[in-house]
């Protein structure tokens, strides 16, 4: 998850916390890394297809010590449908998923229910199912959630800019590419955590000089070393990405160079990636607890109206004419009603017609 790196070149910024500073505030939750953590504790039930609510437990444990013990906010984040961009990268992720699995049982069944333990923890599959547990004691507790149109990374950071947040809880440093300004990460039982503000980044040193970096070069670098939207160029890490964007600070310039240079090999679609990637980083939809309508991110400029691979890189939406999850471009075409629900985890952001 996130940036492969990101999180050491930090280290510098990085503030040990407690969550006494967010007293009296509202902060953002990555509901799924939550059930990630939760799941742990029955993974062999999750794996063997047995019913189970312990990861409930988790979050009740939680939600408690936010609540009444630090006085906070918490504002339940899950994630909704999956994004066209990400697809490989899903892919990757449930083909590794039923590889732990397949190995999980053949241990299990043959006694070895210790090592089967191990693989059963790093093949579970979090589900709207699970997700909709958690949301029906957010109900009874009356704590906030909101189901994402897609990513909860994109809707954390969207409540983060507009205000229905303060910062923002995940394990995810995705979330500083998306234009998160405080991530809380590294959170245990205590209540102690780690504090990424991007308002620090003048605070780095030379070697990784981020806030010489625009927020459109920033994300060039971690799409030519690697994230969940590219596959990055091969041999390329953050330093090296880093040291190319500072030098010519245009994409175009920076993959001429290399081929020039003749050392490293771009991969064939790479192009295309960073620029879906780069859309994707920006508009991608989310939805407005406000104004109960699905919205982007950021606004998209004009200029980019007649740009067919923005709309298809942002997120398919119910269309209100058709009934079906489709590339929407007029904003007033889109069935924001029965998207308002899927917010409300009433209906199946996979499927909206369960």
């Amino acid at each position: 998850m996130g940036i492969q790196g990101l999180l050491p070149q930090l280290k510098p910024i990085q503030q040990p916390v407690t969550l006494r500073r967010y007293s009296g505030q509202t902060l953002a939750i990555d509901g799924y890394a939550w059930l990630h953590r939760a799941a742990h504790s029955c993974a062999m039930e999750l794996a063997t297809d047995q019913p189970t609510t312990k990861y409930l437990q988790f979050f009740i444990k939680r939600l408690t010590m936010l609540r009444s013990t630090f006085n906070i906010t918490p504002y339940l984040v899950f994630d909704g449908d999956s994004i066209n961009v990400k697809k490989e990268t899903d892919s990757k992720r449930r083909e590794k998923r039923q590889e732990n699995k397949e190995r999980g049982l053949k241990l299990w069944h043959m006694g070895d229910k210790k090592r089967s333990l191990e693989y059963f923890q790093k093949c579970v599959a979090i589900t709207p199912e699970m997700a909709k547990c958690v949301i029906e004691y957010c109900k009874v507790q009356k704590v906030q959630y909101i189901v994402a149109p897609f990513e909860a990374d994109a809707q954390m950071v969207y409540l983060e800019n507009h205000g229905f947040a303060h910062g923002i809880i995940s394990e995810d440093s995705d979330l500083l590419i998306f234009g998160c300004r405080r991530l809380i990460t590294k959170l245990n039982d205590y209540g102690e955590c780690i504090e990424i503000c991007s308002d620090d980044f003048n605070h780095l040193p030379s070697k990784f000089p981020l806030c010489q970096l625009n927020r459109e070069e920033i994300r060039m670098m971690v799409c030519l070393s690697g994230c969940d939207y590219t596959s990055g160029i091969p041999q390329v890490g953050l330093l090296t990405a880093m040291k190319l964007v500072k030098k010519f600070r245009n994409m175009d310039k920076i993959l001429l160079s290399i081929q020039r240079e003749g050392k490293l090999k771009i991969p064939q679609d790479f192009t295309q990636e960073y620029q879906l990637a780069n859309f994707a980083f920006q508009f991608q939809r989310v939805f407005c607890p406000k104004s109960q309508r699905i919205v982007t991110l950021n606004v998209i400029p004009e200029t980019l109206y007649n740009n067919k691979l923005v709309f298809q890189c942002v997120g398919k939406v119910i269309s209100k004419q058709h009934k079906i999850k489709t590339v929407v471009e007029d904003d007033d075409d889109i069935d924001h009603d029965l998207h308002r629900l899927v917010s409300l985890g009433e209906l199946n952001p996979y499927d909206f017609h369960k």
